[in-house]
């Protein structure tokens, strides 16, 4: 066997969603912060997304983290889809740590303290709970996240009029009550939710002066919180109940009087697996608005340690991802 690249990976799930840990393989990437070597990646090294992420050897829902180097922080990591670079990430940061934890690989000093992590979105923090030396959960606390703009209405082609709150935690979120769609809030309706998600996220993102929209949470209340389903594209959907978008609901709620600092809400997806999330503090945006600091608690498995290989005869190098 001849073999052009070799890659070393640790893949995860997070009740549900795959998290695909790039242990070794990526070139060394230009830049001081985590973002500028995201960038580097995204600018000159694209095609390892779509060789790591689409099939033959990732689908349409792999999600990747690499960790690099930090200045500001004791690690960094950023994190591809199979169709976009995003900001922050949640259930890839509890995958990622997992994965450490798997391998022995966790910082000295983690169980007490943690560790720091930038990211494109800027620095957070995770920690984790351990019973006999073994990882059983980590607790993620997130990026400042505040609402943008709230009541907005939109009219969608095949829904009517559909109204939404906007909300920033790492990555730009509708937030919509589920009820408003005339769909069984169930995983045989995936399929079904993607496609009104993805005609609302394009009626909101055509509306001028309006914040752009990256993804779709749908929320339907259960006690003590909300079933989530994310609609990332046409034909992904987050299986977990979302870090990101249980960061973004944490501000949605307080902003509106629904929750208080450190109340604890339950955010599950719809295979029934939740997160356990609160209201950590309050802070402030970048650019000044009143934010909260959210906390986000979950446990990813294994699935699989892995030498991904390419050979230099394969006929499809890039790989492919059907729509």
């Amino acid at each position: 066997m001849r073999t052009s690249r070799l890659f070393t990976v640790i893949d995860s799930h997070t009740a549900g969603h795959p998290t695909r840990t790039v242990m070794a393989g990526i070139p060394p990437l230009r830049g001081q912060s985590v973002r500028e070597q995201r960038d580097d990646f995204r600018n000159n090294h694209d095609g390892l997304r779509t060789l790591l992420l689409h099939e033959p050897r990732g689908h349409a829902a792999m999600v990747a983290a690499v960790p690099v180097p930090s200045r500001e922080a004791d690690q960094g990591l950023f994190f591809i889809f199979s169709y976009v670079y995003a900001d922050m990430c949640g259930h890839a940061t509890i995958g990622y740590i997992a994965s450490l934890a798997a391998t022995g690989a966790l910082p000295q000093g983690f169980e007490q303290n943690g560790m720091s992590i930038e990211t494109p979105a800027g620095i957070i923090h995770v920690t984790g709970t351990f019973e006999a030396g073994r990882l059983t959960s980590v607790l993620l606390r997130n990026v400042p996240s505040v609402v943008l703009a709230s009541d907005i209405v939109s009219e969608v082609e095949g829904l009517g009029a559909v109204t939404c709150d906007i909300a920033y935690s790492g990555i730009t979120y509708a937030l919509i009550d589920a009820d408003q769609v005339d769909l069984p809030f169930d995983i045989d309706h995936a399929s079904r939710w993607c496609r009104a998600g993805m005609a609302i996220k394009e009626a909101l993102n055509a509306r001028s002066g309006a914040p752009q929209v990256g993804s779709v949470l749908f929320y339907h209340s259960i006690e003590g919180g909300a079933q989530h389903l994310v609609i990332l594209a046409s034909n992904k959907f987050d299986r977990s109940p979302c870090g990101t978008g249980t960061s973004a609901r944490l501000a949605q709620l307080y902003a509106r009087g629904q929750l208080a600092i450190g109340a604890a809400y339950r955010a599950e997806n719809i295979l029934g697996v939740p997160f356990e999330a609160k209201i950590a503090e309050l802070a402030k945006a970048s650019d000044g608005r009143p934010a909260v600091i959210p906390e986000v608690r979950g446990m990813a498995h294994i699935t699989a340690f892995s030498t991904l290989v390419l050979e230099t005869d394969d006929p499809l190098p890039a790989g492919f991802l059907p729509n």
